[in-house]
């Protein structure tokens, strides 16, 4: 999907029955969703998401890429609110939502919400431009936890934001630098590997060659999630 620069791809995994995982991308939106396990219609909010936020952006940005982010983030909740209302049995449903949008002065800004990541790989450094919106990330700011002990504590299953369950601000921040490789990716890429594999995996090749070494190192470590990638190249 995409120009040469953009790729996305997505994998079940090896333990999960089905796919909650979404992305979307065009030439300067990019959005991964993960509808949230143990409620009914997760795989149904992630697609909600990601093609209002698609159908949001479509026009730019209109020249305020905060708000038009956050007018996204609100149309996504009130689609899937909407759908809930139509069909009761997803009354629940609920997606983390992360969205990467280029504005029409060439600045990229991130927006997240749940635990879906973005990153920035430049050079052969990779920064993670996000922050989760769960339990392990409440305590490692706090201090209680060092990063690597909230990668593996059980509170990064515990979430504490989400489209879906009332909350539809994202946090949006603008990138410092729009080059280098920007990764957005569900928490079956994280959650499976450490920072330097995540930078292996993504640093060579193209955009599509690096999705799928992306999901082979994800599934390679044990596959427990599904494996959703979005890579560009800025």
């Amino acid at each position: 999907m995409g120009s040469d620069r953009v790729a996305g791809c997505t994998h079940v995994g090896r333990v999960r029955a089905g796919n909650e995982d979404a992305y979307g991308t065009t030439e300067d939106v990019w959005v991964v969703a993960d509808g949230l396990g143990g409620h009914p219609g997760g795989e149904v909010a992630s697609r909600i998401a990601v093609e209002s936020v698609l159908t949001s952006l479509r026009d730019g940005t209109g020249g305020d890429p905060v708000g038009a982010l956050g007018a996204a983030y609100a149309a996504a909740a009130d689609d899937i609110a909407a759908r809930s209302e139509t069909e009761p049995w997803l009354a629940d449903m609920a997606t983390t939502l992360v969205v990467a949008v280029r504005d029409d002065a060439g600045e990229v800004y991130v927006a997240n919400l749940g635990d879906s990541r973005a990153y920035l790989l430049s050079g052969d450094a990779l920064h993670q431009l996000t922050r989760d919106d769960n339990v392990a990330e409440l305590l490692l700011a706090r201090g209680v936890l060092t990063a690597e002990q909230a990668r593996v504590h059980p509170g990064q299953f515990s979430l504490t934001r989400a489209l879906g369950l009332g909350d539809r601000e994202p946090t949006v921040h603008r990138l410092d630098a729009a080059t280098g490789r920007l990764l957005l990716c569900s928490d079956g890429v994280n959650g499976e590997l450490p920072d330097t594999e995540i930078a292996r995996a993504l640093g060579p090749g193209t955009p599509a060659q690096a999705c799928d070494a992306l999901v082979e190192a994800a599934l390679a470590a044990g596959g427990s999630d599904n494996v959703t990638a979005v890579v560009v190249d800025l």
